[in-house]
């Protein structure tokens, strides 16, 4: 298939672009030191994706409101995000290296510019006794109970001012342009829409005046030839996401409609922007800005860029319009082009688990394109728990400056047992090193548990991953890479016959001891998936036991693929608490019956997913499942909230009283477990204790289970070095 439009030169303003592909802002936390000059780490970074042949690249957000909202500073006053505001030549220098590093490779370079976080930044620095700001008075995201205060239009005007003196400072150190961020709710959103600003004095009380002012002195101190691109949600989408009730209790039944968004896109073009990166949503349903796995493609891209581009059409503004929102999918992207809904398109998951994107769809080698697998446990949880920017799927994305793949000094014969996720990288990396490389997989497939996790029809970007995954093993083969299927391993097997061996052998389940659970048929949550969810005749009530992602996602493809009742039981106080919160909130929204991958709220569940977190089940009798529930359980579905990490004390966060429980019975035709698993590495300390080989490692689930994450990038660090 030729890919023709995407191809095309386009422009934003007077800066040309080679082809019409750019790279979303993704935040580059902890890639600056601690006064905010780029580190070498982020400046790699770029370069592998100016390599790769994007012909636009968006720095992640930089705030510029030091000084004014205390949430952008830590208590050592350090900060973890980059910075360009105020005169210090030590942080410019970082941006030239930035700039002067992937201009050879014909990409150009914006910086988004963001005027700080508000309601949306850390809690942190309240607890401590700092008064945080906003645009009205607003409860923290994180937890409500901590207020913000409204800032002045004194402070709202100085940030104006150092908006505009970052971007000249941009402008000097190379950058080809600006985009300022407008969107997700983070400050400048606060400002410039309705659920946050309830001003009603003062020029701010005017909505859409802080993002022109904003734009009026960035083209005042860098002149009408400097691009400027505004990041913006059309609508925040809160009605669509809540429902009526909640969006009146909880957000006044207020929000930026689309067709005040597309006025607001009128006014800040005549202030003198000159395209716009659009779609939709906020930190409150952080899945629309952040699309899941779950989402089908170009989920929005019709309803949002499509609408703007053809309100610029009817208006005859000429402002280019960025589609965004899941085109990771090559013939998606063109197809939007095509379609005329926008005149550029944006990926950014999809070029971290590929910087060569853009090269492999120009070559036609698309087959080629490792694909995203939407989980956002690299690109957005590790920076929340104090990490950077990195991927699941590229063991190499936000390390460009350390991991290097090089080839090896001694040839070793290698055994890998395993071909899941962690045995297929530590196969695929060896073998390019050089090794002699043997890998052997059990089953008659590669994937382990993500092959499993893909049997689900919501799992497509994974199945999507393991077709490229597959096409890469299989490649590899035909140079002399060895794979051996249906081979079930054990130590007398590979004993002095390899120099390294690597188990990637995965884990165990054991189901837990429940009285009466004989009386009751039941199944393991993958051996159910891996059985394509077939049901015995005659089910009409199941129980889901685990409210972790397996547990949840089990349940909402049984309620909505089976139309049956599904109850889950988890023990927690909150479902899923180690998933991202995209991804979380996204799925409690389906279950709920508000929403569904396809984003319409037509398609909902007949029937939501009961849920009793809190909960335990005790036993099972008479065709019922007997469960010990908390009292005071909290309403796992509506609103949805962000989890903060175990090490960020809440004060306001009450224990549950373990001893105020209640009992209650449901009726249960299946029981499925999705409760984990444990390591299974008794192969690996049997390989040890007979000394098996020299080096002998273990990785992945083998190890501890864990995420896609760890299992790869732990493959890649073992293959890197043997």
């Amino acid at each position: 298939m030729a890919f023709e439009k995407l191809f095309e030169t386009s422009n934003i303003g007077k800066c040309k672009l080679k082809n019409r592909i750019i790279m979303a802002p993704i935040g580059n936390i902890n890639m600056a030191d601690q006064n905010g000059r780029p580190l070498n780490k982020m400046i790699e970074y770029f370069i592998e994706r100016a390599k790769g042949g994007t012909g636009l690249l968006i720095t992640g957000l930089v705030p510029v409101s030091y000084g004014i909202d205390p949430t952008l500073l830590e208590e050592t006053n350090t900060t973890y995000f980059p910075r360009i505001d105020g005169s210090s030549r030590t942080r410019l220098s970082g941006w030239r290296d930035l700039t002067a590093a992937v201009k050879p490779y014909g990409s150009k370079i914006f910086i988004q510019l963001s005027a700080g976080l508000g309601r949306v930044g850390s809690p942190e620095p309240a607890l401590k006794g700092k008064i945080l700001r906003s645009a009205s008075w607003n409860r923290n995201f994180y937890i409500p109970q901590v207020p913000h205060l409204p800032l002045s239009d004194r402070k709202i005007k100085k940030i104006v001012k150092i908006m505009g003196q970052s971007a000249a400072n941009a402008k000097i150190a190379g950058f080809d342009g600006v985009q300022i961020h407008g969107h997700e709710g983070y400050l400048m959103d606060q400002l410039t829409s309705a659920p946050w600003n309830r001003r009603r004095f003062g020029r701010y009380r005017n909505k859409f005046q802080f993002g022109i002012d904003v734009v009026r002195e960035i083209k005042k101190r860098c002149g009408e030839d400097f691009p400027v691109m505004y990041r913006i949600d059309l609508t925040q989408a809160l009605q669509e996401s809540y429902g009526d009730d909640v969006f009146k209790e909880r957000f006044r039944g207020k929000e930026r409609t689309i067709e005040e968004g597309l006025q607001f896109c009128k006014a800040l073009h005549k202030a003198g922007v000159d395209a716009f990166d659009v779609d939709k949503g906020c930190y409150d349903n952080w899945f629309w800005p952040h699309p899941p796995a779950y989402f089908d493609d170009a989920v929005y891209v019709r309803e949002m860029a499509g609408r703007l581009k053809d309100f610029f059409r009817q208006e005859g503004i000429d402002a280019k319009v960025v589609a965004v929102g899941k085109l990771g999918k090559p013939e998606k992207a063109e197809e939007v082009l095509n379609n005329n809904w926008a005149d550029l398109i944006m990926l950014g998951r999809p070029l971290l688990a590929d910087p060569y994107w853009p090269a492999k769809v120009s070559e036609n080698r698309v087959k080629e394109i490792i694909h995203c697998i939407g989980d956002q446990e690299g690109c957005i949880e590790s920076f929340k728990k104090g990490g950077h920017p990195c991927c699941s799927v590229n063991p190499y994305t936000g390390f460009e400056d350390t991991k290097k793949l090089v080839r090896a000094d001694i040839i070793k014969k290698v055994a890998i047992i395993g071909a899941g996720p962690a045995g297929c990288e530590v196969a695929i990396t060896a073998h390019k090193r050089g090794h002699d490389v043997t890998l052997f997989e059990k089953s008659e497939r590669i994937g382990g548990q993500l092959f499993t996790a893909g049997k689900m029809t919501i799992k497509h970007d994974i199945r999507r991953y393991l077709d490229n995954l597959q096409y890469r093993i299989d490649l590899l083969k035909k140079e002399g890479l060895k794979v051996e299927f249906n081979r079930e391993i054990k130590t007398d097997d590979i004993k002095d016959r390899f120099d390294v061996v690597i188990c990637c052998n995965g884990l165990k389940t054991v189901l837990p001891s429940i009285e009466g659970l004989e009386t009751v048929r039941h199944i393991e949550a993958r051996e159910f998936l891996n059985k394509d969810m077939n049901l015995p005749e005659n089910i009409r009530n199941i129980l889901v036991i685990g409210g972790g992602m397996i547990g949840c996602e089990i349940a909402y493809s049984l309620a909505c693929e089976k139309d049956i009742n599904v109850t889950v039981v988890g023990k927690n106080k909150e479902l899923m608490p180690e998933t991202v919160l995209a991804n979380r909130a996204q799925m409690l929204w389906m279950m709920m019956g508000n929403g569904s991958p396809s984003g319409k709220k037509e398609h909902t569940l007949k029937r939501t997913v009961k849920v009793y977190n809190a909960s335990k089940v005790i036993g099972f009798s008479n065709g019922k499942a007997h469960i010990k529930a908390n009292r005071d359980r909290k309403d796992p579905y509506t609103p949805w909230k962000s989890l903060i990490p175990e090490n960020v004390k809440n004060p306001f966060e009450k224990e549950l009283d373990p001893d105020n429980t209640e009992d209650i019975l449901i009726d249960t035709d299946l029981v499925i477990f999705a409760i984990g698993g444990q390591a299974d590495d008794s192969l690996y300390y049997d390989l040890l204790k007979a000394k098996a080989a020299i080096e002998v490692y273990s990785v992945g689930d083998s190890t501890e289970p864990g995420r896609v994450w760890e299992a790869i990038n732990g493959a890649n660090e073992i293959a890197r070095n043997i």
